[in-house]
């Protein structure tokens, strides 16, 4: 298994005077980082991309006009 660095941030309609973003930072142990993902918001519509730096960016697209997005940096 690989350890990542997990960066979240979800989005969220402003709403209220609340700030529309919310993150967290992780660190996470996982052999598929999609899987992973899947396991958190199974309900999302996923979109991968690998970045040239080696980051997995998945984000997950909700019917609500919620956004996610996971950035995983291998440690």
């Amino acid at each position: 298994m690989k350890t990542y660095e997990l960066i979240i941030v979800r989005q969220q309609p402003t709403c209220g005077g609340r700030t529309p973003t919310k993150s967290e930072i992780k660190t996470v142990t996982t052999d598929d980082p999609v899987a992973y993902v899947q396991k958190l918001d199974p309900t999302g519509k996923l979109k991968v991309e690998n970045k040239e730096n080696g980051v997995i960016l998945i984000t997950a697209e909700q019917g609500d006009g919620m956004l996610c997005r996971y950035e995983f940096t291998e440690d």
